[in-house]
């Protein structure tokens, strides 16, 4: 969440409710997605909206979720995502961050499990660090 400054000019009756309401608006939901095939994190889907949560459906088969360069901005502010497997297909969800960076210190990370998930953010360092997950 992003907070505006207040100045000396500011009229503080119409002011701080008003950057308030703003900011809260800003970010007060979440965009999810419906994933089938393998995806990266972050990028635009066909109606122009990154998302913030990705329900995966497997199957029998492994899906990888690619997570963006930690350089690519969104991390780098500290944006988090979760990522969830949401049948109980055979299959799993790999998550897989760029190049050398990592996830608490490993190449990738597994949801086997239907519900499983993992909430991921950049460290602010060289990886990302999982903030929740079942």
């Amino acid at each position: 969440m992003t907070y505006q400054e207040l100045d000396s000019a500011d009229d503080l009756s119409y002011t701080v409710p008003t950057k308030l309401n703003e900011t809260a608006r800003k970010r007060s939901f979440l965009n999810g997605a419906a994933m089938s095939a393998g995806f990266t994190v972050w990028a635009d889907d066909s109606a122009g909206s990154p998302k913030d949560i990705y329900f995966v459906t497997t199957a029998a088969a492994t899906i990888v979720a690619a997570l963006p360069t930690v350089a690519s901005g969104d991390a780098s502010l500290g944006r988090t995502v979760t990522i969830m497997k949401i049948d109980a297909g055979a299959g799993s969800v790999t998550i897989d961050p760029d190049g050398s960076e990592t996830i608490n210190g490993a190449a990738t990370v597994s949801l086997a499990s239907q519900y499983h998930y993992r909430t991921l953010m950049y460290d602010g360092a060289t990886g990302w660090i999982v903030i929740s997950s079942s």
